[in-house]
């Protein structure tokens, strides 16, 4: 998987016994129990990691930095929880926009998700007039 750091910090295991490292990537938590992988890590890198599950948790089992573009770090940012978020957000707008219109139950129904899939795409991309301008004046 690819993702950007959002968060690192140290933690100890409940007997206070043992370190580990737990990073927040996309909205989700992964413990890192070797040092290794985390050494020269640091928040808003982007990496490719690989993870399994290790009962309620998810385990680093591979990471590395790698290079992205700056659409890719936002697509990184956007994984899972908040890109479910911005979903939703998403059709409750479109839904309030559309909640007066007349027709029948599944006409409405693709109308909305159309509009929202069309909301999601200026959330995620922007405006074209908006960048158009600021080059010009930027």
């Amino acid at each position: 998987m690819k993702g950007v750091i959002d968060k690192i910090w140290a933690n100890k295991t409940k007997d206070r016994k043992k370190d580990y490292w737990v990073l927040s990537i996309g909205g989700e938590n992964y413990s890192v129990w070797d040092k290794k992988y985390v050494e020269g890590l640091q928040e808003g890198v982007a990496v490719e990691y690989e993870w399994m599950q290790s009962g309620d948790f998810r385990k680093i089992t591979e990471i590395r930095t790698i290079d992205m573009e700056p659409d890719e770090r936002l697509e990184g940012r956007l994984n899972s929880r908040n890109h479910q978020i911005m979903r939703l957000s998403c059709i409750k707008s479109a839904t309030a926009l559309l909640s007066n219109c007349e027709g029948p139950p599944d006409k409405k129904g693709e109308i909305t998700v159309t509009l929202a899939r069309k909301f999601e795409q200026y959330v995620r991309e922007g405006d074209d007039d908006e960048q158009k301008e600021q080059k010009r004046n930027g």
